[in-house]
């Protein structure tokens, strides 16, 4: 059975720093959901059709004591810098991140955030000072990434991101990942927004591409956290490893092994957020690295009941788990990622 005790250290839970609010509630945007809802922006842009929440630290506190969280780590959701010009980028992520600093030092114990970078494509530079500037002064817990830049198919691995991997793997960096839209924004359907089902394959897809590439192989420091049970990752996992060994070899690029390539794969964090139900835990926890599961809710990008519908389904699978691997889920495999909290 699960701990009665709880205080779960919740590593995917969105803010909305002044900063960024200002700059993206004022691109209006023809769809959105959820539009009878008084927790949305009406006026919110986001390429992938989602919707800005209201959010404030009280409005955080609250679904905290309501959730068994004791600790949230803060980063800024999609569409992050998308909806800004390139140079704006650089002034947003630096007012956002001493933000969540402020944030964090009045509340250590409940609050902490992961750092927001500059366009790392047109801007490498600017991100590189702001990695040094967030994690050495700052002391950010960690950075967040989005899972592609630019206008095209710049995923993570590319290779023009190495001096950031460089910088981030020097800092032995915790690394939060999170799906951004597909360059290729026409909807299906109005009503399948970008994060019901093209948010999974992004992960996956960025994921993949660290490893075919071997920058995640060239940066062993870093640790880095896929969110949404890493989307469609651990669903085609196999068969990704069983098939790129031989396409790799087609194409002449250096050879890995279909074990060599699962064993990345396990190695990546994965947190739990809209992904904590009986049917992905039990695949997940099999395909991850023991230790390397953690708890999240994408609170408040996730409405309010569907979160408060998979951290309940959390908690009924946990009655399935011994104390020790509740506890490690819900908050010991993050205090080894972030000591800082051990006595919070």
């Amino acid at each position: 059975m699960a701990s009665e005790s709880v205080d779960r250290i919740d590593v995917h839970h969105h803010y909305l720093p002044p900063a960024y609010f200002d700059s993206t509630v004022l691109h209006p945007s023809p769809r959105h959901s959820f539009a009878n809802s008084d927790s949305v922006i009406k006026d919110a842009h986001d390429p992938g059709g989602w919707y800005n929440p209201n959010w404030s630290t009280s409005i955080s506190k609250e679904f905290m004591a309501a959730s068994g969280i004791k600790t949230v780590i803060f980063s800024v959701s999609t569409p992050g810098i998308d909806v800004m010009t390139s140079e704006k980028t650089i002034e947003v992520a630096r007012q956002c991140n001493e933000y969540g600093a402020k944030l964090r030092d009045e509340d250590p114990a409940h609050f902490g955030f992961f750092a927001m970078l500059p366009d790392p494509f047109y801007h490498p530079e600017a991100a590189l000072e702001e990695i040094a500037y967030s994690l050495d002064e700052l002391h950010a817990d960690g950075v967040c990434l989005f899972s592609r830049y630019g206008q095209g198919k710049a995923y993570l691995g590319h290779e023009e991101y190495r001096p950031i991997w460089d910088a981030l793997d020097t800092r032995e960096a915790v690394v939060f990942i999170h799906p951004n839209h597909p360059s290729d924004t026409d909807l299906v359907n109005p009503a399948l927004p970008a994060p019901i089902i093209d948010y999974p394959h992004e992960t996956c897809r960025t994921a993949l591409d660290l490893v075919i590439t071997n920058m995640l192989a060239d940066h062993p420091n870093c640790k880095i956290i896929l969110p949404h049970s890493g989307g469609t990752l651990p669903y085609i996992a196999l068969r990704a490893a069983a098939m790129l060994p031989l396409i790799l070899r087609g194409m002449r690029r250096p050879p890995k092994s279909m074990e060599q390539m699962l064993d990345e794969l396990k190695n990546f964090y994965y947190d739990v957020a809209l992904g904590s139900s009986d049917l992905v835990l039990p695949l997940l926890t099999k395909f991850a690295k023991p230790g390397h599961v953690l708890f999240g809710s994408d609170f408040p990008y996730a409405p309010r009941e569907t979160s408060d519908f998979f951290t309940n389904n959390l908690t009924e699978y946990e009655k399935t788990l011994s104390r020790e691997e509740a506890f490690d889920i819900n908050r010991g495999n993050a205090l080894k990622l972030f000591p800082r909290f051990q006595n919070a």
